[in-house]
């Protein structure tokens, strides 16, 4: 159980160096799940539905979730840390992350440019 607080507090760190919020406690309080959402202020166009569609089509399973009543307009995702998932996946998780991210904005451009033409 040490090693999944392990790695799942180091994903909770590499997600909030990239400007994730997270959800979740970590530090071993709980089960070893990383929830976290986007960072509204970040002026992303894009949600975490998108993201979680994104890192689909590279295999992992990161699902996007609607928060409670009152919140329904906040969604979350989810990573859920097994034995499996060791440090070098978690980062191989966090690269795929950054690289979803860069895409999903280069669309969102590309559609903001269209429209402004």
């Amino acid at each position: 159980m040490a090693n999944l607080t392990k790695t799942a507090d180091h994903l909770t760190t590499r997600l909030k160096d990239l400007g994730f919020i997270i959800m979740s406690e970590g530090g071993g309080h709980g089960l070893p799940v990383v929830a976290f959402r986007l960072n509204p202020t970040q002026n992303v166009f894009f949600d975490e539905w998108a993201l979680s569609r994104k890192l689909r089509e590279k295999g992992w399973i990161v699902p996007a979730y609607t928060m409670a009543a009152d919140c329904e307009t906040m969604g979350m995702l989810r990573v859920v840390v097994r034995e499996d998932f060791s440090l070098s996946r978690c980062e191989n998780l966090v690269a795929d992350i950054q690289a979803a991210l860069r895409a999903l904005a280069e669309l969102e451009m590309k559609n903001i440019q269209r429209y402004q033409a």
